[in-house]
């Protein structure tokens, strides 16, 4: 029993909890193997907004792309839709999509397994972001 009247010093120390924790290990881990890849990726969790943007991603960000409200967005309105649609898809029925930019960028959408109990465990997406690559003629 706890007793309040107690300097806290003397309270027995609650123990942490470790479901968060490691939830959050676990995104830093996804976000680090992505980086060490060479990968720019946009961590997404359950409601569709960014958990984390690598700095090679930020660094796609701009003419076509950006954080907004905390959701990844398009700049073109039919490539918003279509990329709202492909996260909406990965969160829900489990499933990829692939959406091309305006100006040639690929936007690749895929769930990140997750075990459907663990209310700790945010993320549940990734987006993948990929330049169109010079042509060869």
């Amino acid at each position: 029993m706890t007793k309040p009247w107690l300097p806290s010093s003397e309270r027995p120390a609650a123990a942490t909890p470790l479901g968060p924790l490691l939830a959050g290990a676990r995104a830093r881990g996804v976000a680090d193997g992505f980086a060490w890849l060479g990968l720019a990726a946009v961590l997404i969790d359950d409601r569709g907004e960014a958990l984390h943007v690598s700095a090679s991603a930020a660094g796609m960000m701009g003419e076509s792309l950006l954080i907004e409200s905390g959701r990844l967005r398009a700049r073109d309105h039919a490539a918003d839709r279509a990329l709202a649609e492909a996260v909406a898809s990965a969160l829900t029925l489990g499933h990829s999509a692939k959406v091309r930019l305006p100006g040639g960028m690929w936007v690749h959408v895929a769930p990140m397994p997750a075990e459907d109990d663990d209310p700790y465990q945010l993320l549940r997406a990734v987006a993948l972001l990929r330049s169109a690559r010079p042509s060869r003629h």
